[in-house]
């Protein structure tokens, strides 16, 4: 059984996984589903993906007031050989579910400079990046959204926006992921993804029955194990809130891992929506440590 979704195109940012309702939704487990009777019908499936899409879809003319978030994370790359190294930043946005987010990283051994990032989420998605060199932000090519954000860690914008999301989609079956009544989706790469990357033949997803979050996300090349895998790994309960705390992304080639985890979490900010614009990356986001709640 499969439907075909008909080509758009946007962006799923990373930071609409990180909120959910639930503290179930734990990714410790092999992705091949197990035990879950309940198998969907083409529109039902239809509707399920089109509700997550829609989720994560961007509102950029919104207006809110003591919405925004700010987020200190870090980066830990686990490789098979040698020791563990780390890259922290920030991640902040206007409100939850908007479109725009900008990630800041702070320079490093591995980092030299300071370099921000702003992910915007429209009909043509657009990918900026300001390091302390350069007068003006550059927009990044469809080439330099797979270049690793960190160099030698494992995710690059492309991870981070899952705009596969949006591509055409088979419904290929439903089951247990992790635990969880899940429904999973493939998503074969469309032709400038096999231009840029050839080793790549299609994505999956596993959806949460419930709770619509995705579970876990592999990349499988011609092999029959992905090559790739997103996993979420733990939740932490902001005041009513529960977050998506550490995420983890395998590379089966490599054998090394890199975990974003979410150290400290300020919620209701009030920050200029200029902020998140290509101009507004000239200035900066300024958070008091105070509005910070520590997550470890």
């Amino acid at each position: 059984m499969h439907i075909s979704v008909g080509n758009k195109f946007g962006i799923a940012l990373l930071v609409h996984l990180l909120f959910c309702d639930a503290s179930l939704l734990l990714a410790n487990s092999i992705f091949p589903v197990r035990g879950f009777d309940q198998v969907l019908s083409d529109r039902e499936a239809l509707e399920r993906l089109e509700s997550y899409r829609d989720y994560v879809a961007s509102d950029l003319n919104k207006t809110t007031f003591h919405e925004a978030y700010s987020f200190l994370f870090r980066f830990r790359h686990m490789p098979r050989r040698g020791p563990d190294f780390f890259c922290t930043g920030s991640l902040s946005g206007p409100f939850l579910g908007n479109g725009c987010s900008r990630l800041e990283l702070d320079s490093s051994p591995h980092l030299e400079v300071e370099s921000t990032y702003l992910f915007i989420n429209q009909s043509n998605p657009e990918v900026w990046k300001k390091e302390p060199n350069l007068t003006q932000p550059i927009k990044l090519s469809a080439e330099e959204l797979f270049f690793p954000i960190v160099p030698g860690m494992n995710q690059s914008p492309f991870d981070l926006l899952m705009p596969f999301v949006f591509w055409e989609a088979k419904y290929h079956n439903s089951g247990r992921v992790a635990g969880r009544p899940s429904h999973v989706f493939h998503f074969p790469c469309p032709s400038w993804v096999r231009h840029l990357k050839p080793e790549w033949s299609y994505l999956t997803m596993a959806l949460d029955h419930a709770y619509q979050a995705p579970l876990r996300v592999e990349t499988f090349g011609n092999g029959y194990l992905p090559d790739r895998t997103f996993v979420l790994r733990s939740f932490k309960k902001i005041k009513s809130t529960w977050i998506v705390k550490a995420i983890d992304f395998k590379d089966r080639l490599s054998g090394s891992t890199t975990r974003f985890e979410i150290t400290s979490a300020a919620l209701d900010l009030d920050l200029e929506p200029s902020l998140f614009s290509p101009d507004g990356m000239m200035r900066s986001i300024s958070v008091s440590l105070e509005s910070y709640e520590n997550l470890n």
